[in-house]
């Protein structure tokens, strides 16, 4: 295991080199205050906004971007991965010369060819495993961070002298630099944020549900898991001690109960998704996605954002925080600062009170919400089949589907269980084509619920956003054709019903 510390690293490489730091938000700040504490030349190339007043304000020379490149024999690209294309593009590759170097702090972009720097200048990467707060509060504690570092083109020979230089300088090699390839960053940093966030985000969201379902306090709950802090403190000390040291400092009934029981979440699909996940990422599948959803102006970003906020979970914390009045313990614990000061504990006052007593109330009033949204009564499984094949029958005729099928080519596969059932709906050219069974062609979206689910969600018994937050419903596919489904819903919902009402 090669690990690159300060002995390792000669800011010598950097001696005399004009650094343009292309940037100056949360990465680009820390880093250009880094690197010139330590004696380094640094000029920033910004459009005119807060950032550059900022810069201004620290004491930087501030140049538009196209002009700072030009000037800079090392260009530190720290802006944002969906618009470096077009900078790179209108104000960066005019500017370069042979022996130039160019710096990435994201291999994204050039690991799926979104960028691609011109010969005859080093292309490296140093990549903080850090926020730009972290980067430059460490750098003044002297304690340091680490980064990943890596030479895509080394047209001087000396690409990893740079890059370690530029580690050093930023105060990363007094921790420990690492060295990956730019697509082995990229890939381990969408990993991170695509497979093992969201199934961290599904266990938590699981556990809030069932807990709060099984008639305990939501405050309670959401304490318990994570609201209080203590998941984050022992976050911060699994890195510090390692997973298997830091239970030490836990009970011997934790001890027992998490070793014990650990083997029941040891989940076959859990591995497979993860690898379906890392296969969309190395193939460059999702980076294709983003780069379409981009063009189409976020849209499905935004219908999910929205979705988020509709989860209660998103409004039981809002009022549990504010009436609590309290600050957990943050991310300023694991650096070592001071957290800020907060309030004392206190018996609860009234206000705390009465905002408990209206959390619970949420419970009731989701309830009775559901049960008014339709009165009609869960489904025997003989009678899944008939009222199906009536809603299918209805599909191909309906003028608000046609309409959705226009210039679009989606075909999706429902699988039900219990009972077991498939069935599927194609909308293609303005036609809707329906029928039981698998679809005859390979499905872009592939839908997988108990069919009380699935009823529950057309009938509007079951919230179709909570139904697929707490994996009553599960999908493969693409996130954005989910998504455009769900413009039809409504429509589908209440041909499901109509189906429902005649049949029965």
């Amino acid at each position: 295991m090669r690990i690159y510390r300060d002995e390792d690293a000669d800011l010598r490489w950097l001696q005399g080199k004009q650094i343009a730091v292309i940037g100056y938000g949360n990465q680009g700040r820390a880093q250009a205050l880094n690197l010139r504490d330590s004696g380094l030349q640094v000029l920033v190339g910004n459009q005119e906004d807060a950032y550059a007043e900022q810069a201004r304000a620290d004491g930087f020379a501030v140049l538009p971007i196209a002009r700072a490149a030009a000037q800079g024999d090392v260009v530190m690209l720290l802006i944002p991965d969906e618009v470096a294309p077009q900078v790179f593009r209108e104000a960066i590759a005019p500017a370069l010369e042979e022996g130039d170097a160019m710096v990435f702090a994201s291999g994204f972009n050039v690991a799926f060819g979104f960028i691609e720097p011109p010969p005859g200048v080093d292309v490296v990467l140093v990549a903080p495993r850090m926020i730009g707060a972290g980067v430059r509060d460490l750098y003044l504690a002297g304690r340091g961070f680490p980064s990943f570092i890596g030479v895509a083109q080394d047209a001087s020979g000396h690409a990893l002298d740079l890059a370690l230089a530029l580690a050093k300088g930023i105060g990363s090699t007094r921790a420990g630099v690492v060295e990956v390839t730019f697509a082995q960053e990229a890939e381990l940093d969408l990993f991170t944020e695509q497979c093992f966030g969201p199934a961290f985000g599904q266990v938590l969201m699981t556990a809030v549900d069932l807990l709060v379902e099984e008639g305990y306090p939501v405050e309670a709950v959401l304490l318990e898991l994570y609201m209080s802090g203590e998941l984050a403190y022992t976050l911060g000390k699994i890195a510090e001690m390692g997973l298997v040291e830091q239970a030490a400092l836990h009970s011997r009934t934790s001890q027992y109960g998490t070793l014990s029981r650990s083997m029941r979440f040891v989940m076959p699909e859990l591995r497979q998704r993860m690898r379906q996940g890392l296969e969309e990422i190395r193939s460059g599948q999702f980076a294709r996605e983003w780069a379409a959803e981009q063009a189409a102006g976020y849209p499905t970003l935004q219908a999910l954002r929205e979705m988020a906020r509709t989860q209660p979970i998103h409004r039981w914390e809002q009022e549990l925080r504010q009436a609590m009045n309290y600050a957990p313990p943050s991310a300023v614990s694991l650096l070592g600062a001071e957290p800020a000061p907060c309030p004392s504990r206190k018996a609860p006052t009234p206000r705390l009170k009465q905002t408990i007593h209206r959390l619970r109330r949420l419970l009731v009033s989701r309830t009775e919400e559901q049960a008014g949204a339709a009165e009609m009564r869960p489904l025997r499984p003989e009678e899944v089949l008939p009222i199906v094949q009536a809603f299918l029958a209805r599909l191909p005729g309906d003028a608000a589907l046609r309409a959705f099928a226009r210039d679009r080519d989606l075909t999706v596969h429902y699988v039900l269980e219990e009972p077991d059932l498939e069935f599927y709906m194609r909308f293609v050219g303005g036609e809707v084509m329906a029928g039981l069974g698998a679809p005859p062609e390979r499905a872009h979206l592939r839908l997988r619920a108990r069919a009380d689910v699935l009823d529950g969600m057309l009938t509007g018994r079951i919230p179709a956003i909570r139904a697929a937050m707490s994996g009553q419903i599960r999908f493969d596919g693409d996130t954005r054709l989910a998504m455009s489904l769900q413009t039809v819903q409504e429509r589908l919902g209440q041909i499901y019903r109509e189906a429902r009402q005649t049949t029965r």
